[in-house]
């Protein structure tokens, strides 16, 4: 038998093998790109995937598979470490965090009970402590590691779901809807992300539930527009279980007012949700953090590690002030979690959508120690001067209009003499080059390119030179 070699190990011939193979990694990576992508079509692409043969009768040296995925798939992906990728949250990654993927999965803890990750569980929960103490929570705030920003808004919701369930005295996750649940109301701003629909069509709800709050014109829930939604939900008879902040828009970065939401959500009663995937790394900043006050008052908290936390994909959070609400969630099983363990073993998945899932709390963990409060704090300090640098750019130039002020990392704007379809081309022309890749997105009914700052080494001088390239490219149009 063989196929020992076919598995990770750490003996002395393991090491040897994952030394090995760890380099040719390295080495399939070094490409010659110098670009956010190859110039190589959307039919091109296609073309070179079809040369692998996915699973061949007999096996290829893994060496040489490496080999072939660094010259036919990472030759021709997004470069995230290029300072003209940015067009989305997709940022570079730590090496802290690249190297700790290795030992996550090579050891493989699975996060769903403690008997398959005694010691990962223990990290993940100090984790989670500390996080909660960072939000303001009080002492015994805990959370759970999930699979993104969406997985994390909707864990939230679904605790809001069920808090209104208990609060009737229902169990819905098992019984079911209760019949008042037709007149459940979730409220949010027009430029809240899309999971909040999407969590209330999965549980039960439906989109339809999810009622819309104008902003203003700098993109934030609209607090006197707030109240008048409120009272009108209300005066119809139906029931607001859940009012969901935003603290970072997907758009322009914009910031409800928390602490406001927070006191309108106390007096009635709703579930506070704070969707925090874009700017809660702001609380790492003695600067920036003004910027969320009231988070601490939420009920829950989303927050994103792989968008300005500079971790691997997937990578998120969601945090609960008061631990007791994951009891709303908790099905235990003769198997998994079965209701019966010690002092101190706890089984996540009592806390989570999921079942098994990855130690991701570990590539985290190794990213703040490496880099730590300072040198973090700085960093984002510096991609928002960054942001902001750009629209004060885009403001001095003719050829442009700044659509919105700049709250955080993004700078969205348009350009007057330009149609949407000139704008369409410009996005589409540099990212099919490989020269650059913008965000392009339509703000209050006006076609828009954004530009999102995720790479701590850019300069202003990189700002300069898409502003540059963005301007050339128009004249072509």
């Amino acid at each position: 038998m063989t196929w020992s070699t076919l598995f990770a190990s750490t003996d002395d011939d393991g090491r040897e093998r994952l030394t090995q193979a760890a380099m040719s990694v390295i080495d399939s990576l070094n490409q010659p790109l110098d670009a956010p992508r190859s110039s190589l079509s959307p039919v091109e692409l296609h073309q070179r995937v079809r040369s692998f043969e996915v699973c061949p009768d007999e096996g290829v040296a893994l060496a040489t598979v490496l080999s072939e995925l660094g010259t036919t798939v990472w030759a021709h992906g997004v470069v995230p470490t290029d300072t003209a990728t940015v067009a989305h949250l997709h940022p570079p990654t730590t090496l802290s965090a690249v190297v700790t993927e290795m030992a996550i999965a090579t050891t493989n803890q699975s996060m769903d009970s403690w008997d398959q990750a005694p010691m990962a569980t223990a990290l993940e929960l100090h984790l989670m402590r500390w996080l909660g103490e960072q939000l303001g929570f009080p002492e015994g705030a805990t959370g759970v590691m999930t699979s993104g920003g969406t997985a994390s808004n909707v864990l939230g919701i679904t605790l809001a779901r069920s808090h209104a369930g208990a609060a009737i005295g229902i169990d819905i996750l098992k019984t079911g809807l209760p019949a008042a649940a037709v007149g459940w109301r979730i409220l949010c701003s027009d430029q809240a992300h899309f999971s909040v629909q999407r969590a209330a069509g999965q549980l039960g709800l439906g989109r339809d539930a999810v009622v819309k709050v104008p902003t203003t014109d700098a993109g934030v829930m609209n607090v006197t527009a707030l109240d008048e939604v409120i009272s009108a939900v209300r005066s119809e008879g139906l029931v607001i279980i859940a009012i969901v902040g935003t603290a970072g828009t997907t758009d322009l970065g914009a910031i409800d007012p928390l602490d406001q939401i927070a006191e309108r959500a106390n007096a009635i009663g709703a579930w506070f949700h704070v969707d925090g995937a874009v700017a809660g790394s702001f609380i790492m900043s003695p600067t920036l953090r003004t910027r969320l006050a009231g988070i601490e008052l939420a009920d829950s908290v989303t927050v994103d590690f792989h968008k300005l936390w500079w971790q691997p994909f997937n990578a998120s959070a969601l945090l609960v002030r008061d631990p007791s609400s994951f009891n709303l969630l908790r099905v235990t099983s003769n198997y998994l979690d079965r209701g019966d363990e010690l002092d101190g073993m706890i089984n996540l998945v009592g806390r989570s959508l999921d079942t098994s899932r990855r130690f991701d709390a570990a590539k985290v963990v190794a990213s703040l120690r490496t880099i730590g409060r300072s040198t973090f704090a700085a960093m984002i300090e510096h991609l928002v001067s960054l942001a902001t640098y750009c629209g004060d750019q885009v403001t001095t130039r003719a050829t442009f209009e700044l659509l919105s002020p700049i709250h955080g990392v993004t700078c969205v704007f348009d350009a007057p003499g330009y149609d949407a379809n000139a704008l369409r081309l410009v996005q589409q022309q540099l990212l099919l080059r490989g020269e650059a890749i913008l965000g392009r997105t339509v703000i209050k009914g006006r076609a828009a390119l954004k530009c999102t700052f995720m790479n701590p080494l850019a300069t202003t001088a990189d700002v300069d030179r898409i502003l540059d390239m963005i301007e050339a490219e128009l004249q072509t149009t």
